[in-house]
């Protein structure tokens, strides 16, 4: 077993870091291609799941020496959220720019999920300062 106590990230952490960073800019790329012809309630539903992404991926930097155990369990709560939603609409959707949504929030959050659960990185965010 690798010492914990080090200061620089696992891969693990950095791992989920990029995959936070990567599935945040495809959210606003997927929310500009697939906003126009929208209504404001259309583009709310669309925009939502998007911003929580960003609320996880903002504090991705902090992961490097800063962030703690609550870091991890917020981002892997909300994180949740963004990724049990698009299940169903998965199998039931409407246009491939519903799918492509659903695709992605499940492809990059799901290993996020993994990533931030796996015991290595459990026990770099619980380690001492």
């Amino acid at each position: 077993m690798s010492d914990v106590r080090r200061s620089a990230p696992l891969r693990q952490v950095g791992s989920a870091r990029l995959l936070l960073s990567t599935l945040a800019f495809a959210g606003l790329v997927v929310m500009l291609a697939l906003s126009e012809g929208l209504t404001s309630h259309g583009r709310g539903n669309l925009m939502a799941p998007w911003l929580l992404v960003w609320v996880c991926a903002l504090p991705g930097p902090t992961y490097d020496g800063g962030a703690r155990n609550g870091v991890r369990l917020t981002t892997v709560a909300v994180m949740l959220f963004v990724v049990v939603g698009p299940f169903g609409r998965a199998f039931g959707a409407g246009t491939p720019g519903e799918l492509l949504d659903a695709a992605l929030r499940i492809a990059f959050g799901l290993p996020v999920i993994v990533l931030l659960f796996l015991p290595e990185t459990t026990a770099w965010f619980d380690r001492e300062r």
